[in-house]
């Protein structure tokens, strides 16, 4: 987990409050006006705080927006199966839903451009995005050894193949180009992943 700025004590109930409301707002207006043409001063009139107010949370604009991106990959993209629910039928279900993922990518997106200009942004989102597939690693790799998945293919290129194609999507959407329908998806998603299963039927067991 990344913590966007350390802190001596936890925080108050009212101050996860008024930083939840301010990563939610953030969220929205980096959606709806990009982040480069948004400013702090501009997101303490959206949720009626001083500037003060929100630099007591977040050390500049660059927290706000990988903290906004942080929990909504938490929020609407956290791989984890149990018993009951595969990788397949995991990640069928997780495109044939893609597009309740829209604000997400759109976000990512607006964080790559500001990457490129913003040493900030890019070191936070380095850190971030090798958290998570760090995270996301450790549970290919675990499934790959509970559902018989083919013991030669490479779990870490899997995983990168997967996000690349969510953000590949995010970039597409930002063009307006069309997309396929959720279910064209899911069954596209189960057919690569189905590939992945152990020809010999024994995993490495």
């Amino acid at each position: 987990m990344i913590t966007m700025r350390p802190m001596a004590e936890p925080l108050t109930v009212k101050a996860r409050t008024t930083r939840a409301a301010l990563v939610g707002s953030a969220y929205d207006l980096f959606i709806e006006e990009g982040y480069g043409a948004v400013s702090v001063r501009d997101l303490a009139r959206r949720t009626h705080v001083t500037s003060g107010a929100i630099y007591g949370h977040f050390r500049n604009k660059a927290d706000l927006l990988v903290a906004a991106i942080a929990d909504h990959i938490d929020r609407d993209l956290y791989v984890k199966t149990n018993g009951r629910t595969g990788l397949r039928a995991y990640m069928q279900r997780q495109w044939r839903g893609y597009r309740s993922r829209t604000g997400l990518r759109a976000l990512l997106v607006e964080a790559a451009a500001a990457a490129r200009v913003d040493p900030e942004v890019e070191r936070q989102m380095h850190d971030l995005q090798t958290a998570k597939l760090n995270e996301w690693r450790a549970i290919y790799h675990q499934l790959q050894e509970t559902e018989g998945l083919d013991p030669d293919v490479d779990m870490d290129a899997v995983l990168i193949l997967l996000w690349a194609a969510e953000l590949g999507v995010g970039v597409l959407e930002s063009w307006n180009v069309e997309l396929p329908k959720p279910a064209t998806w899911g069954r596209l998603v189960d057919r690569v992943l189905r590939s992945l299963e152990d020809p010999a039927g024994e995993g490495r067991r």
